[in-house]
């Protein structure tokens, strides 16, 4: 037998390195979570909603279901937090949003997937300036609208896309841009408000 077989540095372990990389880090973390989040009948998501980038907000809401058939909403919108492509309002303020959804028509028996329909009740609170008046100024817009709405929700492992519409009495300020971040009034100055749009985000 060798000398250097009976040598026990030979047999040392060399330490293994963490790579610095953030976007190593980040790629594995991902490879670790979303296999774990993907569920055959998922109960919960949160999604955000798109166009409301390219106007002023950004509004984000979480789903939880309560059962088979029913699942409640919770959305939370920051105005102000996006790009106003539309009106270049220079918008800034709050908006809410709650709703309690039925899956009348459940897509795979998922609790979250399918035809629905839904009240929702809308809050919106914010400031903005029309670019159109020659002397720019504040204004404030305090509304609320109660939305009836239909929409189809479809789930692929944990991807989640959501559309919807809906209409609904409202009330409060007048913006004259006719825009309150998650509806618009017809006609631009009654009481009748319209609402649209789609989301996508994560079901875990």
């Amino acid at each position: 037998m060798s000398q250097e077989s009976l040598d026990p540095n030979h047999y040392s372990l060399t330490p293994i390195r963490m790579s610095k990389n953030p976007l190593l880090i980040i790629i594995m973390l991902c490879s670790l979570w979303i296999p774990c989040i993907a569920q055959n009948n998922p109960k919960n998501d949160i999604k955000i909603t798109l166009l409301s980038l390219g106007s002023g907000s950004t509004r984000i809401t979480y789903e939880r279901a309560l059962s088979t058939h029913n699942s409640a909403e919770l959305t939370i919108g920051f105005v102000g937090l996006g790009w106003d492509i539309m009106n270049d309002a220079d918008p800034k303020g709050l908006l809410v949003k709650a709703a309690y959804k039925w899956n009348i028509l459940p897509l795979h028996d998922m609790a979250l997937a399918g035809l629905y329909v839904k009240p929702e009740f809308v809050y919106a609170n914010f400031d903005y300036t029309d670019p159109e008046q020659s002397i720019v100024t504040t204004q404030h817009v305090n509304h609320w609208a109660l939305l009836a709405e239909v929409g189809y929700q479809i789930i692929y492992k944990w991807f989640l896309f959501d559309i919807y519409t809906g209409l609904g009495p409202s009330n409060g300020d007048v913006a004259t841009n006719n825009y309150y971040h998650s509806f618009m009034l017809f006609p631009s100055d009654g009481h009748l408000a319209f609402t649209a749009g789609f989301r996508i985000g994560v079901a875990f």
